[in-house]
């Protein structure tokens, strides 16, 4: 993943580019390594949730109640 794909992941694309960087450069590689692992399952969810690929193992998928 780019920095420019996890700056838009992370919502804070609209932050000063400077601060982006530094925030990035600063970012242990396991916690980068953990928000590159969210945007996959999130995609992996988006699919799924499309038809186009099976559920993501060890997800838990939560549905509205309806009472």
């Amino acid at each position: 993943m780019t920095d420019a794909e996890l700056t838009d992941f992370l919502g804070i694309a609209d932050c000063a580019p400077e601060k982006v960087r530094r925030y990035l450069a600063a970012m242990p590689p396991e916690k980068r390594a953990t928000y590159e692992r969210m945007a996959e399952v999130t995609l992996e969810l988006q699919l799924w949730e499309q038809g186009l690929a099976p559920k993501p193992e060890g997800v838990i998928v939560c549905r509205e109640h309806k009472r």
